[in-house]
C-alpha cells in the first residue's frame, strides 16, 4: 500500500472545537501534510465560509468533513485511537511522543485499519473519561514554562511526523553535475593563475605565499570544483592581470 493510501486511513478528530479559525488552520495543516479526513464533534459555530477564509484550497476537505454529536460515534471504525494530552495529567497511563507514535500509526494504518488522531477543546483539552477511549496517549514535548500549544500547532506537529515517517515527502534531487570533476592538471593551472594574479596586485606584501595558497587549495578541495567552475575562476584570475596590462600597469609581479 502506497503512502497516500495509508494516509487516507488516518482521521483527524476534533472534539468540540470552539473557533472556526482554528478549524480552518487545522484544515490547512491537513492539506499540507497529506491528510484528508476530518471529523468534528459538536463544533462551536461551524462556519464553512470562515473556515475556508483561513484554509486556502481546503474546500473539498471542509465539504467532506463529518459532524457528530457524540465522541464515541466519531471514533467508530477506528481500530487505533491516539489521544493528545498535555504533560502533568493525573491519569496514570504510558505516554508516547509524536515521532515514536508515527511509526505505530502508519504500521496500523497500513495493515489493520483506520487510525483516529483525537484532539480536545482549545481551552481544556480532553477529559480523563475521553482519554479512556484512547489506545495511546500522545504528549508533545514543549518548554516547561510555556507548555500550551494552539490546536492547529498540535495537529501540525503530529501530522508532520506521520507525513515524514510515511516517506510521503518528495526526495530532494541531487544537484546535477553539469561538467566533469576538475582533474589535478586543471586545478594546478588554476592555482598558478590565482597566485600570479595575487602577485600582480601585490597581495602578498605582508603574507607568505605558501600558507595562503595552501588555504586556497583547501577551499577548492572542499568546493569539489568541476571543469566549468575551474575554468571560470581561472578566467577571472587571468582577467585581473589582463586589466592591469590594459591600464598600463605592469602585471608581471
Amino acid at each position: 500500500m502506497g503512502s497516500e493510501q495509508v494516509l487516507q486511513r488516518v482521521i483527524v478528530v476534533l472534539d468540540e472545537p470552539q473557533d472556526p479559525v482554528n478549524i480552518g488552520m487545522v484544515v490547512r495543516t491537513m492539506k499540507n501534510m497529506g491528510l484528508s479526513r476530518l471529523r468534528l464533534v459538536n463544533p462551536g459555530g461551524f462556519d464553512p465560509h470562515r473556515i475556508l477564509g483561513v484554509a486556502h484550497t481546503g474546500t473539498h476537505l471542509v465539504d467532506s468533513a463529518e459532524l457528530f454529536q457524540r465522541l464515541e460515534d466519531a471514533l467508530a471504525g477506528a481500530g487505533l485511537v491516539v489521544g493528545t494530552t498535555g504533560r502533568g495529567r493525573r491519569v496514570r497511563r504510558n505516554y508516547v511522543r509524536p515521532r515514536n507514535a508515527a511509526a505505530e500509526i502508519l504500521e496500523f494504518a497500513g495493515s489493520s485499519g483506520e487510525v483516529a488522531l483525537l484532539f480536545g477543546r482549545e481551552d481544556r483539552g480532553l477529559s480523563n473519561e475521553e482519554l479512556d477511549l484512547c489506545n495511546r496517549l500522545l504528549v508533545i514535548p514543549t518548554d516547561s514554562d510555556h507548555p500550551s500549544l494552539n490546536l492547529a500547532q498540535a495537529v501540525l506537529v503530529i501530522a508532520y511526523e506521520i507525513f515524514l515517517a510515511a516517506e510521503a515527502v518528495p526526495p530532494f534531487k541531487e544537484p546535477r553535475r553539469a561538467a566533469a570533476r576538475a582533474d589535478r592538471e586543471e586545478l594546478e593551472s588554476l592555482f598558478s593563475e590565482v597566485e600570479a594574479s595575487l602577485h600582480a596586485i601585490d597581495f602578498f606584501k605582508a603574507q607568505k605565499v605558501k600558507p595562503l595558497m595552501r588555504t586556497v587549495r583547501e577551499v577548492a578541495a572542499r568546493a569539489d570544483l568541476d571543469e566549468r567552475e575551474t575554468a571560470l575562476f581561472k578566467a577571472m584570475a587571468y582577467e585581473v592581470r589582463n586589466f592591469l596590462a590594459r591600464h598600463g600597469i605592469d602585471p608581471g609581479g
